[in-house]
């Protein structure tokens, strides 16, 4: 005959109390192997008696406490574990497996495969600096403590990308994103994750020509000036930063290219900059005009012990923030006209359209792959000599631009006469003969 169940009932479970001239463990049954053991404390344990289904030995099930785990919830509990046992499986074996599982879990946190993630790349000669500061700021205080089991795209998302899509940094939002995606291929490969949730974030999409560029001669002066009044207009703001700008209108590289600068990478002596091109992973010199060599020289003066020619404030170990200059731009009132990657379209512009300087050469100063009769040709020291006159030529015409000079010297005779000439086949002679002239 089957053993009754569910002898007990809500009262007595509460009223129930420990006799004092009992036993030092006293078990109260409610069928089916459920019981409530009494301890001499007065403390309540609910408890399950069973035979493995394997070796039919009896084996105890802690279900919890009275009155955190209820008469109600004691017997839900017994009754899923007996349905366990039909079909076989021993519910403590069950339980300690799902424990190990979630140990597991827990040790395989998104930031234990950022280190290793790292530490891949550091083998491989990567230089990390811009993306460990992204994930010590934008990536680790949010998701780096969650398991990488539970990671999902909406929590990304909510957790990480949202904040940065907010306040307008979509290109850092887009790197944060390929970060992620990066570190959580190795779970994933693994297969300690069944899917990677980091490439279904969702972010909007860049408009074309997201790197705003004033290419205007009277705004790019006024962004000049307010440039040079940057710490006397915001005394807040540090000189590095104003000088890290002025750098970027005179020698218009890429703004990580710039933030990221060493000082090995610094000559002095043959006054250039010598660094691998983000872009194109090809080593790139950038002569130094006489104003750029000279604010090198007043950072120097400024020099500490990072190897950074623009380090980050909170830690001299890693370079600028790539936020540092675009809030700054903006504070500047160039929000949505101009970005720290603009100087490169306005000297591009500008040299081209306006001092009609020779677009080969401009190209390879802006380290641009430059195609030749024979295919694609890179070659760091080609063109050099006008290299070096084209940035002090750029520097010179920035200068006076800003100081309301007469910029006229820079431009091509057919540019400045233009109201002068009054018929259009006498402006496209005088304009290819000077071209014939030039083309040396």
């Amino acid at each position: 005959m089957a053993k009754q169940s569910n002898k007990l009932t809500a009262k007595e479970v509460k009223n129930l109390k420990f006799q004092l001239d009992g036993a030092k463990k006293q078990r109260h049954p409610d069928g089916g192997g459920l019981y409530l053991l009494l301890d001499e404390t007065g403390a309540k344990y609910w408890r399950m008696d069973y035979r493995r289904p394997i070796t039919q030995k009896y084996n105890t099930l802690a279900l919890g406490t009275y009155p955190t785990i209820s008469l109600e919830q004691a017997r839900a509990k017994r009754d899923e574990f007996k349905k366990m046992l039909t079909d076989g499986i021993d519910p403590a074996e069950q339980r300690n497996n799902k424990k190990r599982s979630q140990l597991k879990d827990l040790e395989n946190t998104f930031s234990k495969f950022v280190v290793e993630w790292l530490d891949k790349r550091k083998l491989e000669g990567k230089v990390d600096s811009e993306t460990i500061r992204k994930i010590n700021k934008d990536i680790l205080p949010f998701i780096g403590h969650i398991p990488v089991t539970s990671l999902t795209t909406e929590q990304l998302e909510k957790d990480v990308t949202d904040a940065l899509v907010e306040r307008g940094a979509l290109e850092s939002a887009r790197r944060v994103k390929s970060i992620i995606n990066m570190v959580l291929k190795l779970p994933l490969k693994r297969r300690i994750i069944t899917y990677n949730p980091a490439p279904h974030i969702n972010l909007p999409k860049p408009q074309k020509g997201n790197h705003k560029a004033i290419t205007n001669e009277k705004e790019l002066a006024d962004l000049l000036r307010k440039t040079w009044r940057l710490t006397k207009d915001f005394p807040r703001t540090r000189i590095r930063t104003e000088l890290a700008l002025k750098l970027s209108a005179y020698i218009y590289q890429r703004p990580g290219e710039i933030r990221s600068l060493r000082w090995n990478s610094v000559d002095f002596e043959n006054r250039y900059l010598s660094f691998k091109a983000s872009k194109t992973d090809k080593d790139h010199l950038v002569p130094l005009s006489r104003q750029a060599f000279d604010i090198l020289k007043e950072l120097e003066e400024m020099r500490t012990s990072s190897p950074f020619v623009f380090p980050s404030v909170k830690n001299p170990s890693e370079c600028m923030s790539s936020d540092t200059l675009t809030q700054v731009l903006k504070r500047l009132g160039f929000k949505g006209k101009h970005t720290a990657h603009g100087f490169r379209a306005t000297a591009r512009t500008i040299l081209d359209e306006e001092i009609e300087y020779r677009t080969d050469i401009i190209e390879h100063q802006l380290a641009h792959q430059v195609k030749d009769p024979n295919g694609t040709a890179y070659n760091r020291t080609k063109f050099l000599r006008r290299r070096v006159q084209l940035m002090q030529l750029w520097a010179d015409y920035l200068d006076t631009l800003r100081q309301g000079g007469d910029i006229s010297a820079f431009k091509p005779m057919w540019t400045v006469n233009r109201d002068i000439l009054g018929q259009d086949e006498d402006l496209s002679i005088l304009k290819a003969n000077y071209k014939e002239e030039n083309s040396l």
